[in-house]
């Protein structure tokens, strides 16, 4: 039986090698007409390719495709006069092996499996604790209403909601705590692919592996047949990163929107339609259903879909960078003085005038995802380098103010604050900040962040100073009865060493109480506006040159003589 299966396996290879030397055999390379690459990771390649057939039963060979295909989602599409029979996915390897892996690096992979299921791990404990926390509030609102049919004095209700409140502070803390594991182990992956890719150098051929397709068909008449096929691959991907140029004499911003592009497919991809989708592929066959649209609350250290996405792909990005020692396609960054940098830019596009670049991207919106499709060809190679995709630039106007928040930080920053920020369709990235043509530094945007208005930090003001103290003699502590009240009372003072007038956004706060036998009242608010339920203060004022300005705000805090807050001041 065996040697009867082996003399098959071998008559079939024999048939296959003589159809493809034979003149029933047509070959052709596929070329890329464009590709759709999803936000963070992920990419959907479109081919074309035409040659020419005679009549009859053919087998059609298909070269230059991906080494790195899902090959669950190829798509093949034929004319209506051309019978698609059978089809097969190969990888063609030069006769020279390109690389053989050594035992130390599949060490180090069986490593990084063993890290990335600790991580799910990790993911299932959040899941459980999610629902822990979910369940106790449940219980909490059982136990309130309760309490009104059964009688139950404040200290009993009081502690039972301790009791709870103390679950699910434990939740949260494990939350957090499996979070940093995450982390932890995220960058101890980053680390071991490091070395994976320091440890040894590949051997470098001529030729490089492609895959092929082979395509058994009929064809009904003879001529020129086109033969399209669509994959999706993991090993592109794109984050989004942006230049906001600030002009502190017009209040304008200009925002440069990109895309951080790489891909190690094993394929160039030269002159091709570039489509950037903040979507997720989907390829599954079963017809879609709906299922109830559920909306959640932004919870922060929590990732949404994009958030999570764009961390994989910054975290691909900067392996790249480490490996590439810096060296990245399409951006150089030359250090300056201590604090600026200047950054070059080379676009894959060099005949097209830059200022008309933004014609050339259309921006199509649906329910779920935006898709930028950039009609301009780009050369994209496959060395996991990085180049960048400009998508489209728009100027804004802007409100430069000063912020400052002297309980925490002494230091006055400068803040510029853009409204109407949603049309802009923005992404979770990196943001250089470029004010007058000085690079100030890098910030992060974060859509899932923001409120109404985008405030873009811009730096420290040393040239504001804030100053605050508790005032002592306005401050007392006072016994009466078993309880103790307690008056703090603190001064801010500012001075504008500017030799221009400011703008400046100044928050303080008092504590808040949910516990019974402990009363806050806000004495004094020194003309701030109130925001009682948050406990914060804001003051909005304008100083001229030199001018220095001072206000105070006091509050009262009563407790129990034989109870000890632990964060009163």
């Amino acid at each position: 039986m065996k040697k009867t299966l082996l003399l098959a396996g071998v008559l079939h290879l024999c048939a296959i090698l003589h159809a493809q030397s034979s003149a029933d055999t047509a070959r052709t390379d596929a070329v890329i007409k464009n590709a759709t690459v999803y936000f963070g990771y992920g990419a959907e390649i479109t081919h074309e390719s035409k040659l020419k057939v005679d009549a009859g039963t053919r087998v059609i060979i298909i070269n230059n495709l991906s080494t790195m295909i899902d090959i669950n989602t190829l798509q093949i599409s034929v004319p209506e006069n051309v019978a698609l029979l059978s089809q097969r996915y190969a990888i063609h390897y030069p006769t020279t092996p390109v690389y053989i892996k050594p035992r130390e690096i599949e060490i180090k992979e069986d490593s990084i499996e063993v890290l990335q299921k600790d991580i799910l791990k990790m993911q299932n404990l959040v899941s459980i604790e999610k629902k822990m926390i979910e369940k106790t509030g449940l219980l909490i609102e059982s136990a309130v209403v309760s309490s009104d049919k059964k009688i139950l004095s404040s200290a009993e209700l009081l502690k039972l909601l301790e009791y709870y409140n103390g679950k699910i502070d434990k939740s949260e803390t494990n939350i957090f705590n499996h979070h940093q594991n995450i982390e932890s182990i995220n960058r101890r992956i980053a680390e071991i692919r490091k070395r994976i890719l320091n440890f040894d150098k590949k051997v470098e051929t001529k030729e490089k592996p492609y895959g092929q397709v082979f395509l058994q068909v009929i064809c009904k008449t003879a001529g020129e047949v086109p033969v399209n096929l669509s994959y999706y691959t993991n090993h592109a991907g794109w984050t989004a990163i942006y230049d906001v140029r600030v002009n502190s004499k017009t209040n304008k911003v200009k925002l440069i929107y990109k895309a951080m592009l790489s891909q190690t497919t094993g394929i160039d991809w030269k002159k091709t339609k570039l489509t950037l989708s903040t979507g997720t592929p989907n390829f599954g066959v079963a017809a879609p259903q709906l299922t109830p649209w559920y909306l959640q609350l932004y919870v922060p250290g929590i990732y949404s879909d994009l958030q999570r996405r764009a961390a994989q792909g910054n975290a691909m990005r900067n392996n790249l960078q480490s490996a590439l020692s810096g060296k990245v396609a399409g951006l150089e960054i030359v250090k300056a003085d201590a604090d600026q940098y200047r950054i070059n830019e080379t676009m894959a596009v060099t005949s097209i005038d830059p200022s008309t670049l933004q014609q050339y991207t259309t921006l199509t919106q649906g329910q779920l995802n935006t898709n930028f499709e950039i009609d301009l060809p780009y050369d994209v190679a496959s060395d996991g380098q990085l180049q960048y995709v400009n998508i489209k630039d728009q100027e804004i106007n802007c409100i430069l103010k000063n912020y400052a928040v002297p309980r925490i930080d002494k230091e006055a920053y400068l803040l510029a604050e853009v409204a109407d920020w949603e049309s802009l369709d923005l992404l979770p990235g990196d943001a250089n900040i470029i004010m007058d043509e000085t690079y100030i530094g890098r910030s992060v945007i974060d859509p899932n962040t923001t409120a109404d208005t985008l405030n873009l930090a811009l730096g420290r003001d040393k040239r504001i100073d804030v100053k605050r103290s508790l005032v002592k003699e306005l401050s007392s502590l006072k016994s009466s009865g078993g309880y103790n009240r307690q008056v703090f009372t603190y001064e801010i003072v500012v001075k504008n060493n500017k030799t221009t007038d400011i703008n400046l956004l100044l928050k303080d706060q008092f504590p808040l109480s949910t516990i019974k036998e402990i009363e806050v009242k806000l004495e004094a608010d020194g003309g701030a506006m109130v925001n009682n339920e948050t406990g914060v203060l804001t003051w909005k004022m304008d100083l001229k040159p030199g001018e220095v300005k001072k206000l105070r705000f006091s509050y009262a805090v009563k407790y129990p003589k034989d109870k000890k807050i632990t964060n009163l001041k």
